[in-house]
């Protein structure tokens, strides 16, 4: 087992750098999930600062600031115009109303429109703006049927707003769990772990003499292939047990009682067989630590950020994700968002799951026998 204990050494010399990327592994994922984890899709109305300068205070203007005030923040300002211009500046406000005196009879019996002032190129003044304009269309219908503004106020306070209910097609409540976006992250922890790993290990083995000492030893070539096969899955197999365990660790009782810690885990499993595979193809084809180091940050970033790894599928261009669907990590990411969306994985879901696995074990396939075709021309050559 000379072969293997020499892997497992190069490894061992390794755990610095191994340790290090699981650190950054684990604050990208922690750092992200605060941001974006536990997300839930639910219908909320959106609220603008607008800034109220009320000069008629009557029941009229009160019942117009009640009415912006259901979806909107209320600030009162004072009729100042540095004042006003300062607040506009700084964000404090985005729309700014200046309900005038007799408002009922200027602008609700009659056509005088209310004074507004917005921030130039955002769409909140053209939210408020209809937010006001539905008021005055109602109130106008309550004036002409002879309403008083004590009535009208009192009618338009009645209004109820409209009440939107969200459909849970997906059966997962529209939220998001927390280890979802753990599991999204984990193909930039394999890919920068076992591409350096065996990078540096491969290195090691092609050093000065050593290729032609090991072809003259007396342990047979396929025995020393296997005893590194058998070296590379135990290091694969380690890492992946260490973040599976995490994952349990972390989420336990939220991720084991999901129904899909399998599906998860069967799909990190296959992404790993990915990893391993280039891993082996980048280590055959490097010569230096530099030119390692440049193909692993090529490769995993570059991977990670046109496989909504780092972005989200979504917010990525037509171009890319056609682009991305050649590369492993995009199906493993598909796999993953999925799961994420779907409560249950049943019928044509369950399908799209499986087929996003088996891309990945081509994937896997491909990049073995590339190594091979790679090592045997090697062969040749020398």
């Amino acid at each position: 087992m000379a072969v293997f204990k020499a892997y497992m050494r190069i490894a061992k010399k390794n755990m610095w750098m191994i340790l290090m990327y699981l650190g950054i592994f684990l604050g990208i994922t922690v750092m992200f999930q605060h941001f974006t984890g536990n997300e839930t899709t639910q219908y909320t109305a959106q609220s603008i600062p607008v800034g109220i300068i009320d000069e008629d205070q009557g029941e009229a203007s009160k019942s117009l600031i009640r009415y912006i005030d259901r979806t909107n923040e209320i600030i009162y300002l004072e009729d100042d115009r540095e004042t006003l211009q300062e607040n506009l500046f700084y964000r404090n406000v985005e729309y700014i109303v200046r309900i005038p005196r007799n408002f009922m009879e200027q602008c609700i019996l009659g056509d005088d429109k209310l004074e507004v002032t917005t921030v130039p190129g955002t769409y909140s003044g053209s939210y408020v703006e209809q937010q006001i304009s539905n008021f005055i269309n109602f109130a106008r219908c309550y004036g002409a049927a002879g309403f008083t503004e004590h009535e009208l106020s009192e009618a338009m306070a009645a209004r109820e707003t409209a009440q939107v209910q969200m459909l849970d097609v997906n059966g997962n409540g529209g939220s998001y769990p927390a280890y979802a976006f753990y599991y999204r992250y984990l193909p930039y922890l394999f890919l920068c772990v076992l591409c350096y790993v065996m990078g540096y290990i491969l290195m090691g083995f092609r050093r000065g003499s050593l290729p032609d000492r090991m072809s003259a030893s007396a342990v047979p070539a396929r025995r020393q292939s296997m005893e590194g096969l058998l070296a590379a899955g135990v290091i694969a197999a380690v890492l992946w047990g260490f973040c599976s365990l995490i994952s349990i660790a972390f989420y336990n009782e939220n991720f084991l009682g999901s129904g899909k810690v399998t599906w998860y885990l069967l799909n990190s499993f296959v992404m790993l067989l990915s990893a391993l595979a280039l891993s082996y193809l980048v280590g055959s084809l490097v010569k230096t630590s530099n030119a390692l180091s440049g193909i692993v940050n090529i490769l995993s970033l570059g991977m990670c950020f046109a496989c909504g790894v780092f972005v989200e599928m979504d917010l990525l261009s037509s171009g890319v994700r056609k682009a991305a669907q050649f590369l492993p990590v995009y199906w493993y990411e598909t796999a993953n968002e999925i799961l994420m969306d779907y409560g249950e994985i049943v019928g044509d879901v369950r399908n799209r799951l499986m087929g996003a696995i088996g891309i990945q074990v081509v994937f896997a396939a491909a990049f073995v026998c590339v190594t091979l075709a790679v090592a045997k021309k090697r062969q040749r050559g020398s």
